[in-house]
């Protein structure tokens, strides 16, 4: 049976250009077997006719002007009680903010807020108005709502503008739905996150370190948790704010990092390696400054330990994943160290921190590989990538626990 089928879903249609699209998703989601309800506001009527979306979702549409008493006869509650998912899309700028902000001044907007199971929105905007600031502060109070967004995508808008805004594609957003509602295959899994740079001391004001900013990293414990795992970070330093409910210990060297994960992981079933771990540390700390009139300083530096081959190596049914930062081949590169490294998993992106790709930026674009599968996701916002990552981890990790199984018996 299809994992959508008899699910009651409110399809909620927003004033947007991409209203159009609406109809392309009430049809797949009755192809999905969804029984599927449309409430449109005043304003989505400039862009699709209700007739159209009568026809393809088999349900009179519900206008807010026609429903101007909906509220005195508490329609907003019968049809949030009615629901099993809502889906605003497309979702405009006004919209988002509205619901953000727990403004109900319509039906659609009042329905959003008496709902208490899962709400999907799918943006769609200009890219302006994407980054506007009192736009982004929205996204914090939506993910902090548990309010799911889909997208946006990049790309170029009926205005002319090129950047993120556009609404997902409607099988795009019929998919995501689609995963949201399995049971997750992480939830109740124990997962332990390296993230950030490490400093390696070379005198007492001085340390190498690399241009980490462990945002990767915070994002994959976040986006672990919302899929029921228990997670634990072990952060190097970071300038991020520590995440709520998630229990993380913080270190300076890799030393330091490899003391903790040792101590920590035989606890746990999955570990990432999103820390970028130094490769090599001074030889020897000098107790004194080195002075400045000396004209050269020759510092020997030696191998660090590779905290995640050790692990790997160490606890074979322990599902480990990695991280590659590189700066050419990334595919071969990537794929030489998934080998090497004995990993389940591996994540690689090309790493320029005068492009601010992959280091101290909120976007990055990456290719994820196993043994028996990859994907490439194109650049957008680490909390997306993040998102996807978990879910090639979970059906990579499902996998491996079955072969496990399967020698047991």
């Amino acid at each position: 049976m299809n994992i959508l089928s008899n699910k009651n879903v409110l399809l909620g249609i927003t004033g947007s250009i991409a209203a159009y699209k609406a109809a392309d998703i009430a049809s797949r989601l009755k192809k999905e077997g969804c029984n599927v309800k449309v409430v449109m506001t005043k304003s989505s009527e400039l862009f699709i006719t209700e007739t159209t979306l009568e026809s393809l979702s088999g349900n009179k549409v519900i206008l807010e002007d026609e429903e101007s008493n909906a509220l005195s006869n508490f329609a907003h509650l019968d049809l949030a009680k009615w629901a099993d998912i809502i889906l605003i899309a497309p979702c405009t700028a006004n919209f988002m903010n509205k619901i953000a902000n727990g403004h109900g001044d319509g039906l659609l907007s009042t329905i959003c807020l008496a709902f208490t199971k899962s709400l999907f929105i799918a943006p769609a905007m200009n890219p302006d108005m994407w980054n506007n600031k009192i736009t982004q502060a929205s996204i914090e109070k939506l993910d902090a709502a548990e309010i799911k967004m889909i997208g946006p995508n990049y790309g170029s808008h009926a205005c002319g503008d090129i950047g993120y805004g556009r609404m997902t594609h409607p099988e795009e957003i019929i998919e995501k739905i689609k995963d949201n509602s399995k049971t997750s295959q992480l939830s109740g899994c124990k997962i332990l996150i390296t993230a950030g740079p490490t400093r390696e001391p070379i005198d007492p004001v001085r340390f190498m370190s690399n241009y980490s900013s462990g945002k990767m990293g915070y994002e994959m414990a976040i986006a672990a948790k919302s899929k029921g795992a228990s997670v634990e970070l072990i952060s190097g330093p970071v300038t991020l704010k520590p995440i709520p409910d998630i229990k993380t210990t913080y270190v300076e060297t890799s030393s330091e990092m490899y003391d903790v994960v040792k101590s920590k992981v035989d606890h746990y079933d999955i570990f990432i390696s999103t820390a970028a771990i130094a490769d090599y540390k001074p030889a020897n700390y000098s107790d004194i400054k080195y002075k400045k009139d000396e004209n050269n300083i020759f510092i020997e530096f030696t191998r660090g330990i590779d905290i995640l081959q050790t692990i790997s190596k160490k606890y074979e049914n322990l599902f480990t994943v990695g991280f590659a930062a590189e700066t050419n081949s990334l595919s071969e590169n990537t794929k030489d160290k998934l080998q090497k490294k004995n990993l389940d998993v591996i994540v690689g992106n090309i790493a320029n921190h005068e492009l601010k790709l992959g280091f101290e930026s909120d976007y990055n674009e990456v290719i994820i590989l196993s043994n028996t599968g990859s994907e490439n996701i194109s650049l957008d916002k680490k909390s997306n990538i993040a998102a996807r990552i978990l879910d090639f981890i979970a059906k990579e990790y499902s996998s491996k626990l079955e072969l496990i199984k399967k020698d047991v018996k």
